[in-house]
């Protein structure tokens, strides 16, 4: 779970089926190759972190929770960059077939970084 404090924002983790909803009906939806994110803009100085790998994709547990954590240890090293982005709701999707390295995570994830940033 991320509880870090970067210039009076907090993260916190996306966990309620409200925060889940809210995205759907309202979020915007940006992809590049194999990631893609959900995010919605809300008031406050707040951020919310989830993440999400199709089960059709990766049938084993271990290798959904493996993209997790590796999403989150990514997600950790590029918070500065979320100073740039407005507080809100993310969510974080691997759309990908294959197990992906943290090379391919960290780049795919920071251009999807800047493609918010560009967006708002």
């Amino acid at each position: 779970m991320i509880k870090k404090k970067l210039k009076n924002n907090t993260y916190h983790s996306l966990k309620s089926k409200g925060d889940f909803d809210s995205l759907y009906k309202r979020g915007k939806f940006i992809k590049n190759q194999n990631f893609g994110v959900r995010y919605y803009k809300t008031k406050g100085k707040q951020f919310f972190m989830g993440y999400a790998i199709s089960k059709k994709n990766f049938s084993k547990a271990v290798d959904r929770n493996l993209i997790k954590r590796r999403m989150k240890s990514e997600v950790y090293n590029l918070l500065s960059h979320f100073d740039k982005c407005p507080p809100g709701k993310y969510l974080f999707y691997y759309l990908g077939n294959s197990l992906p390295s943290s090379l391919d995570i960290n780049t795919g994830m920071s251009e999807s970084i800047k493609q918010i940033i560009q967006d708002t």
